[in-house]
Parts: C-alpha cells; sequence; structure tokens
C-alpha cells in the first residue's frame, strides 16, 4: 500500500523529489503556491511500506486556459520508474484532487503528454496540440474534519 502525504509533513523528502523532477524536466523554476488569494496546496509525496519515496505531485498557479485568471495546475508528477504501472500516479491524482478541493478550489487543471492517465480519472479533455493535452477536473469543495 502507498501512503500519500503532503510535503508539510514530511519536508525531509521534497530535496529528493525536487532533485527527480529536476533529473526528469532539467530546472523548474522555484513556485510562488500563493498569489493574490489563490494557494496552491504543498506538493505530494508518494511514500511506500518500506518508508522510501516512490513518486511525488506538484502543483503551480498559472492563467487557465484562453484566460487571464490564474487557476491551480498539476505542474509535475513522477513515480519511480520501478513502480510505474501500479496505480501511484492515479492514486496522487486523486490526492491532489482532494487537496485542492481543501483549499476550496473549484477546478484544477493539467497540461500533459500523459492524457489518458488523466481522463481515466474523469478528467475533461480540453485540447490537444502537438501531442499535448490540456484537461481540467472540476472540485467539489471539502471541509477538512477539525473544521466541522
Amino acid at each position: 500500500m502507498t501512503l500519500i502525504l503532503s510535503s508539510d509533513d514530511a519536508p525531509h523528502f521534497l530535496a529528493q523529489l525536487c532533485d527527480w523532477f529536476a533529473q526528469e524536466w532539467g530546472e523548474m523554476d522555484p513556485v510562488d503556491l500563493r498569489q493574490n488569494d489563490l494557494e496552491a496546496p504543498a506538493p505530494l509525496l508518494a511514500i511506500s511500506e518500506g518508508g522510501k519515496l516512490i513518486g511525488g505531485l506538484a502543483f503551480t498557479i498559472a492563467p487557465e486556459p484562453q484566460s487571464t485568471t490564474n487557476s491551480i495546475w498539476i505542474n509535475a508528477l513522477l513515480v519511480a520508474p520501478e513502480h510505474r504501472g501500479k496505480g501511484v500516479a492515479s492514486t496522487l491524482i486523486r490526492a491532489g484532487e482532494k487537496a485542492a478541493a481543501l483549499k476550496n478550489i473549484t477546478k484544477l487543471f493539467v497540461y500533459t503528454e500523459y492524457a489518458a492517465l488523466y481522463t481515466g480519472c474523469s478528467w475533461e479533455l480540453l485540447e490537444t496540440k502537438e501531442g499535448n493535452s490540456v484537461l481540467s477536473k472540476a472540485l467539489e469543495p471539502l471541509v477538512q474534519e477539525d473544521q466541522l
């Protein structure tokens, strides 16, 4: 079973995840997770039963498609090669949806070459161009148990 944690709760894994992202895509700009009244969730970490990092997901703030209105996007999703094909990426996507909904975010976006991964999680395909797709997912706001 894979455990999904916020990097706020396990910050010691964050440097390793950032290194993985850099190895996969080159240096990624540091992201300010707050802009005006918009706040993105902290990166998510997938941890194996043995307590090792096996994947992660990070968010960013960028304009919505065909708009100047900023929204939350999944910026990076990565699973270690030996753990791929086991549902870890889908689990991270669903955890990302929940983390966003807990912050009262009503829609998430992603730009990816792996559209099928997201459509399998009930995301809506908005456009595809040159092998990459933009998808979105409407979210229902969630209330944290400690807010009840």
